[in-house]
C-alpha cells in the first residue's frame, strides 16, 4: 500500500506556504537514524564486497595492479560504511508545523522549508523531500516506524495523509 502526496509544481508549493493542512499544526516530530535504513545499507555494501571479490578472483594474480584496485575499492567501501556509522550516531531531526509554517531542526539549526517534490508514504516509510525557503537547500528525511516512537509515527502519517489531501 503506497501513496504519493503530490508537491512537485511551484504553485503547488507556494499554496502549501499558505494553505497548509487547512491550518492544522503538527507538534515536533523527533525522527532519529534508523536501524532498519543502517541493516540495509551494510548488507549492500557487503553484497557489493562480495561481488566485487567475486568478479576480481580470476585476475588477482594475473596482473600486478588488480590487487590494488580490489583494495582500493575495499578502502573506499570502508571509508563510505565509517562515515555512515557517523551518520547512524548522529542527533535527531524535528519536524513541525506551526500556524502554517513548516519548520525543520537539525544539528545546523532551525529552517523553514516547504516540500519541493512528491511526499512518499509507505505502510513502512515516509519520505520527505524538503527544501529550505531562504538558501534553497534540499533535505530528504527517511522515516522508518523504527526511528519515532509510536505515538509520532501515526500523527506525522495522519498528518500528512489527511491535511495535504485537503489542500489538492
Amino acid at each position: 500500500m503506497s501513496e504519493i502526496t503530490p508537491a512537485s509544481s511551484q504553485n503547488l508549493t507556494n499554496n502549501f506556504i499558505h494553505k497548509t493542512a487547512a491550518g492544522v499544526d503538527l507538534a515536533p516530530v523527533n525522527i532519529k537514524p534508523s536501524q532498519i535504513l543502517w541493516r540495509i545499507e551494510l548488507t549492500f555494501y557487503c553484497s557489493m564486497m562480495c561481488a566485487a571479490t567475486i568478479a576480481l578472483f580470476p585476475f588477482l594474480l594475473s596482473a600486478f595492479y588488480w590487487p590494488i584496485v580490489w583494495l582500493t575499492f575495499l578502502l573506499s567501501v570502508i571509508f563510505v560504511v565509517r562515515g555512515r556509522w557517523h551518520a547512524k550516531k548522529s542527533t535527531p531531526v524535528t519536524f513541525s508545523v506551526q500556524k502554517q509554517v513548516w519548520r525543520f531542526r537539525s544539528v545546523n539549526g532551525e529552517f523553514t522549508v516547504v516540500p519541493f517534490s512528491e511526499i512518499l508514504m509507505w505502510s513502512s516509510v515516509i519520505i520527505l523531500p524538503l527544501q529550505e525557503t531562504l538558501s534553497g537547500r534540499k533535505h530528504y528525511v527517511l522515516a522508518f516506524p523504527d526511528s519515532m516512537n509510536e505515538n509520532d509515527w501515526r500523527r506525522l502519517r495522519v498528518w500528512l495523509r489527511t491535511g495535504l489531501r485537503n489542500n489538492l
